[in-house]
């Protein structure tokens, strides 16, 4: 289990490989923080490695949600696999964020995935 971030311009990308459980959950979060308090506030989520997530996760997930909004920024899902994509959906995080075919449309804020011709 591993935790990846990069800067892509304005966006702050995140990519946990493998379970999304509390340790990974607790360094997300803090590395999140970190990110918006530099001024990155805009957070692609890439799951395209990511197995499985655990409630910790989905509130990391949340309170960052709710800590863009306030400051105007935005975050989005790409990579999203079936496994997680079901625990993401009965969540309702479809309804908060927008889901994108990959890293470099998220960037690019291209069409969401559900939305491309």
């Amino acid at each position: 289990m591993t935790l990846q971030t990069e800067s892509r311009g304005n966006a702050f990308i995140v990519r946990p490989n493998g379970v999304l459980s509390i340790d990974m959950a607790n360094e997300m979060d803090g590395l999140l923080e970190e990110a918006m308090d530099d001024g990155l506030h805009r957070v692609i989520f890439d799951f395209s490695e990511l197995t499985r997530i655990s409630s910790d996760g989905l509130r990391v997930i949340l309170k960052s949600l709710r800590r863009l909004r306030d400051l105007g920024g935005t975050a989005v899902l790409t990579g999203v696999g079936e496994q997680v994509r079901s625990v993401l959906t009965v969540g309702g995080f479809f309804a908060l964020m927008d889901e994108f075919g990959s890293i470099e449309s998220a960037v690019g804020q291209s069409p969401a995935v559900g939305d491309e011709a």
